[in-house]
């Protein structure tokens, strides 16, 4: 059934994408909101408002929140990104009506005057995340992921880390988090998505009635695009492995050319029969786990390749690397390797949009990308569509040039690389 959207006066987004047979529904509230718009001094701002979100409104305390979440019988969560902040849940169909009314309070009152108990609610948060921040620390996985944002965005927020820094949000108070709210988590920006046992109409009716409460916030807005940043950053730790991300230059959400790009990716290192994969682990022996990735934002992105090995074995890997993302570059993608990475994409779309979750993610992140097609036929066409000369025009345009660096471990032979690291001619 074709995905269908409706535009309320108010400003709210609604999308949804009923799903054949289901009887539960997944429905999410979505804000364009995240690190990315925050400063240094603001930073971990929004994902503070995502675990307040659920302590309590006027009518409803924390206690009332959770004992109603619970009786609902389904799965509720949030999660905070660099450009989205978002609340969802499954649940049986039959009980739609009020767990929309309870994320209408949530959106509408959170943090709201008389909400009971909310400064002692700030004050056990701030806990909460700053050691959340201080695990980043703990895990060389997540700690090399912020500096390769670092080491790739240099100074535009989206270098920011989404949990935000120890001494922003030690600093944070109620009043900056409510004006905080205000402005960005409101009507204007708001998109609403369910898939499952959904009927448009209906989802549209309750929406209007349980969302009038909203303030509508600010105009969405952006901060300027991101220019890339061939910048190496190391964090020296006394640990077993080197842990190593490069980035280089990759796509925006909306680009023609999106779904060449994750298939250039599969191909890289995405599977067991991917070039990174079979060289750097499978021939040689180097490494435990190695693969690329694409992080695609509103006007940029980048192309990652990540990877953990022993320091004896730093150099060599490199080397490795370098050579699979050269040949690629240099024109010797095969037939046969788009042809697997075809089949990959077609298989994880569709298997994801049987699930009602799945596809509520999907038709949300194409409305929050400014894709007015929400459904799949469009992208497996223009999967289909994809020929190894795509490939490898954008295997050249996004090799063409020094990738940014980022390692975590024993790091001091890898100091005196300098800026940004070259794949070679």
């Amino acid at each position: 059934m074709i995905p269908r959207r409706t535009e309320l006066e108010s400003g709210p987004l609604v999308v949804s994408s009923p799903v054949p047979g289901a009887r539960s529904i997944a429905f999410g509230l979505y804000f364009p909101t995240g690190s990315r718009d925050e400063t240094r001094d603001s930073n971990g701002i929004s994902h503070f408002l995502e675990h307040l979100l659920f302590k309590g409104t006027p009518s409803r305390s924390v206690d009332q929140i959770n004992r109603e979440i619970d009786s609902l019988g389904g799965a509720s969560n949030a999660f905070t990104s660099k450009e989205v902040l978002c609340f969802h849940a499954r649940v049986l169909a039959e009980h739609l009506t009020r767990l929309m009314g309870l994320f209408g309070d949530l959106a509408s009152n959170a943090l709201g005057e008389g909400v009971p108990d909310l400064e002692e609610e700030v004050h056990r948060e701030r806990a909460v995340i700053l050691q959340e921040i201080l695990a980043v620390e703990d895990s060389p996985e997540d700690l090399v992921d912020q500096l390769a944002d670092h080491s790739f965005f240099g100074d535009h927020p989206l270098a920011l880390p989404v949990v935000g820094s120890v001494a922003a949000v030690t600093r944070l108070e109620l009043p900056q988090l409510r004006r905080h709210l205000r402005r960005h988590l409101g009507a204007r920006k708001m998109i609403v998505a369910a898939s499952g046992a959904v009927e448009h109409e209906e989802l549209v009716a309750r929406v209007r009635e349980d969302f009038e409460g909203l303030e509508p916030g600010d105009a969405p807005s952006k901060s300027p695009p991101a220019e890339h940043c061939p910048l190496s950053r190391f964090a020296e730790r006394d640990i077993e492995q080197v842990h190593v991300a490069l980035s280089a230059p990759g796509l925006p959400q909306a680009d023609p050319d999106r779904e060449a790009a994750e298939l250039l990716s599969m191909v890289y290192g995405e599977g067991v029969s991917s070039r990174l994969f079979r060289e750097v682990r499978e021939r040689r022996g180097l490494a435990y786990s190695i693969g690329s990735s694409l992080t695609s934002y509103c006007d940029s992105g980048s192309f990652n390749v990540s990877f953990a090995v022993a320091p004896s074995k730093l150099d060599e890997t490199l080397e490795v690397v370098s050579g699979v993302l050269r040949s690629g570059r240099d024109g010797e993608l095969l037939e046969s390797e788009l042809e697997v990475a075809k089949q990959h994409y077609r298989a994880g779309l569709v298997l994801a949009h049987d699930s009602p979750g799945g596809r509520m993610a999907h038709i949300a992140s194409q409305a929050l990308a400014g894709i007015d097609d929400l459904g799949i036929d469009g992208t497996l066409a223009a999967v289909e569509r994809v020929t190894l000369d795509d490939l490898s025009r954008l295997a050249k345009r996004f090799l063409g040039r020094p990738l940014s660096l980022a390692a975590v471990g024993p790091v001091r032979t890898l100091a005196a690389l300098g800026d940004g690291w070259e794949i070679g001619p």
